[in-house]
């Protein structure tokens, strides 16, 4: 795949591989982003974050080692510009605002991927053309 400057660097980390897969299989799809990088762990993320220096990090909330809320706090303050979404099995009003507190730019369940995921990232980067 061409990884071109209009495409978004990407790492994306969760400790389950199926998911992992699933959302890179999906995001190869859409065609808009360039994964440089995965993550099994929050400690990797941060490892990868500073290696690749990503324009987008796709977070599970429930990771060992660091959990992606304390990843998202460090990347937060190590990358201002990165672009952080976590996402997570669990719901609730309350842990989306406490996920944003924390530095994140979007969330979304994982029962609403990945449609909600695409939105989210349009919020964004508006300039990602919505599917329709």
């Amino acid at each position: 795949m061409d990884s071109g400057n209009n495409r978004i660097r990407t790492v994306i980390a969760d400790d389950s591989r199926t998911a992992l897969l699933s959302i890179c299989r999906y995001l190869n799809f859409e065609g808009y982003f360039d994964i440089v990088a995965t993550a099994a762990d929050g400690m990797e993320l941060l490892q990868m974050a500073e290696r690749y220096r990503p324009q987008l990090a796709l977070v599970d909330l429930n990771m060992p080692v660091i959990s992606g809320l304390e990843a998202a706090k460090d990347l937060r303050k190590a990358f201002p510009a990165l672009r952080i979404i976590i996402f997570t099995e669990s719901s609730g009003h309350s842990l989306r605002e406490k996920c944003l507190q924390c530095g994140a730019d979007g969330f979304v369940q994982k029962s609403q991927m990945p449609e909600k995921l695409m939105e989210e990232i349009h919020k964004i980067f508006p300039n990602i053309p919505m599917q329709k």
